[in-house]
């Protein structure tokens, strides 16, 4: 069996995925990133989303949006999200710990 070794350009080095530098998303990807979400998967996205605020000036014209964004992953996380169809299994009480007057 023949063995390979990978040679890299001195320009480039090997980095893993989670220290790839992918950037700010334009509008439309982060529209198609956060509006895939769903509430098992809402927080990872969020978390993604707030590096991308942390990355960007307080000043940014985007920052709103992305706060926009940081809350409605945060509702759904906790609150869950309710169906238009029929509903084969019940509902599940909400992750947000309820309100005592």
């Amino acid at each position: 069996m023949k063995s390979f070794s990978v040679v890299w350009p001195a320009s480039l080095s090997a980095v893993t995925v989670l220290e790839h530098n992918y950037g700010i998303p334009s509008e439309d990807e982060l529209a198609m990133l956060v509006g895939a979400a769903s509430p098992h998967f809402a927080l990872q996205i969020r978390s993604r989303v707030a590096e991308y605020a942390a990355i960007l000036p307080s000043t940014h014209t985007r920052q709103a949006e992305l706060t926009a964004h940081l809350a409605r992953l945060d509702r759904l996380a906790t609150d869950g999200q309710s169906g238009t169809g029929p509903q084969d299994l019940p509902s599940r009480a909400s992750l947000r710990p309820a309100q005592h007057p």
